[in-house]
């Protein structure tokens, strides 16, 4: 591909020059468009994987969390028919602290 320098060189008289610039600049403006919406597009498609990367370990970390909290569940429930009288004391003592505590926190 020959510079627009080189061009107008070759073809003579300022009409000649005058469109072969424009033709030029034209050529620039719309490879320089295709490079833009190329780059946009590049860009678009990287942030639709990095979100549907992000969806898939949010709904993972969230069934992860989901088995937990019922594992948790099924061994208190094990643990309070395995031990009843702890259980009751433990929520005995839990209470009475609570009880204890919530009116000195709210006087503040």
């Amino acid at each position: 591909m020959r510079s627009v320098w080189a061009e107008s060189k070759i073809e003579k008289g300022a009409n000649a020059r005058s469109g072969c610039a424009a033709t030029c600049c034209g050529r620039d403006v719309q490879e320089g468009a295709k490079r833009i919406e190329k780059g946009v597009n590049n860009a678009k498609a990287a942030i639709s994987a990095k979100l549907e990367d992000g969806k898939i370990a949010a709904e993972r970390l969230l069934k992860r969390g989901c088995y937990a909290v019922e594992d948790g569940i099924e061994q208190t429930a094990h643990n309070i028919k395995r031990h009843p009288f702890s259980s009751v004391a433990i929520g005995l003592a839990a209470g009475a602290v609570l009880g204890f505590l919530v009116p000195r926190i709210a006087k503040k």
